[in-house]
């Protein structure tokens, strides 16, 4: 008997809660109850993500320019993607919130939220497949810096 010992991956878990809350239909009468879970979901990962970039990027990102300067380009594309995340995670954020707060106001007239509701689902989903992407292209380039041929000799 084989068992399995999963490592522990927080990114990875609450982007999958984010996407899965995102994923939720709202019930009709319960928009308020629903935008107030996904912003708490969202609040959740955004905080796991910035985690990220600031406290694990830093170090891959220096990783891959000791191994191999010649990937400094990448590494100031990645860092460039990052700031934009932080961007994203600000931006969305608020709009969580302010959808939240528009849902609350709206009550029983549901039908005033409809579009922005889905917007922001679009958004948010958007959002979680370029920090999938991220952390996929950080790992490829760290890989990447470490089993280079950069053409030293055998």
């Amino acid at each position: 008997m084989t068992t399995e010992i999963k490592e522990k991956e927080p990114l990875r878990e609450e982007l999958e809660r984010l996407e899965a809350a995102l994923d939720t239909p709202s019930v009709p009468g319960e928009m308020s109850g629903w935008a107030s879970m996904v912003r708490k979901s969202f609040d959740e990962a955004s905080r796991v993500v910035l985690n990220q970039i600031e406290s694990v990027h830093p170090g891959q990102l220096g990783e891959i320019d000791g191994q191999d300067a010649e990937l400094m380009a990448r590494t100031k594309q990645l860092r460039e993607e990052d700031r934009r995340h932080q961007e994203w995670c600000r931006r969305l954020s608020a709009a969580f919130a302010e959808f939240e707060a528009k849902a609350a106001r709206a009550g029983a007239d549901e039908k005033q939220v409809t579009e922005p509701q889905q917007a922001l689902l679009e958004d948010g989903l958007r959002f979680v497949t370029h920090v999938r992407k991220q952390e996929a292209a950080i790992r490829s380039w760290l890989q990447e810096a470490f089993e280079r041929d950069t053409g030293t000799g055998d």
